[in-house]
């Protein structure tokens, strides 16, 4: 499973031709779009396979190819990717070159995540996780519609059985979502949820740096402060179930 929320920066403006260009013949034939998305996934399969694992192997349809492995292809993607944009002249690629390049793949045993941005001042579309040992409907909310309730994930132990991913907070409970830092991967392996930096040009490493949102939201996309608003606006108001009966979104459970 491949997800992408956001966009390549320069795409119509030579971006797209170059990363098509890159693609072997088995993955540019299996592409049947035009979007971003799409070819981001085609040189996502690219790059597993020229770090030498067969994207159709038997061997990884049972085992997965690990998440170690996943993690490089996914860094191994985003490198590229800019590198593209930076191979297009500037007389024929966009003023503006930023991408928002929040992806996730899983292959069945585990799941790697993005969050990215390709900008040294801006902050990346949001994302959240959430982990426990199980996700329950606690009871109806008023004025809601009927079997619509409210959600929230329970902790009995240390274990991370579930783990929920999203672009915002599908709950209430604040205190039950993290936040995945701007240019980070998250990784999900059993009961293990990592995070790692991405540490490229892009890269700060400090942590009092506050990133600007406005490129994010001028891109239609939430941010962090934007969905900490929405569930601090939400749980002033128990009579609104817009977040809580969103539980079908993203269950990404590793195990």
């Amino acid at each position: 499973m491949w997800m992408h929320n956001g966009g390549i920066g320069s795409w119509n403006s030579g971006v797209k031709r170059r990363l098509v260009s890159s693609v072997g013949d088995r993955w540019f034939s299996m592409v049947q779009g035009s979007t971003d998305s799409e070819w981001a996934f085609a040189l996502f399969l690219d790059s597993l396979a020229k770090l030498g694992f067969d994207p159709d192997g038997e061997e990884y349809q049972t085992d997965g190819f690990g998440h170690t492995t996943l993690r490089k292809a996914m860094l191994k993607t985003i490198e590229r990717i800019n590198g593209f944009i930076k191979g297009v002249p500037e007389d024929v690629r966009d003023k503006d070159t930023r991408s928002l390049l929040n992806f996730a793949i899983t292959d069945g045993k585990s799941v790697v995540c993005t969050r990215y941005v390709s900008s040294q001042t801006d902050e990346a579309a949001s994302l959240f996780f959430s982990s426990g040992t199980s996700w329950k409907r606690r009871g109806t909310v008023k004025g809601s519609a009927e079997g619509k309730g409210d959600y929230r994930m329970e902790r009995r132990d240390r274990g991370a059985d579930i783990v929920l991913v999203a672009s915002e907070p599908l709950t209430f409970e604040r205190d039950n979502w993290v936040t995945v830092p701007t240019n980070s991967t998250l990784t999900i392996h059993n009961q293990t949820v990592l995070i790692h930096p991405i540490i490229d040009e892009f890269y700060n490493s400090s942590p009092s740096f506050k990133r600007s949102s406005k490129f994010a939201e001028t891109k239609g996309q939430i941010t962090t402060e934007m969905a900490k608003a929405t569930v601090n606006d939400l749980s002033r108001d128990a009579s609104t179930s817009s977040l809580s009966s969103a539980v079908g979104a993203i269950d990404l459970a590793a195990g």
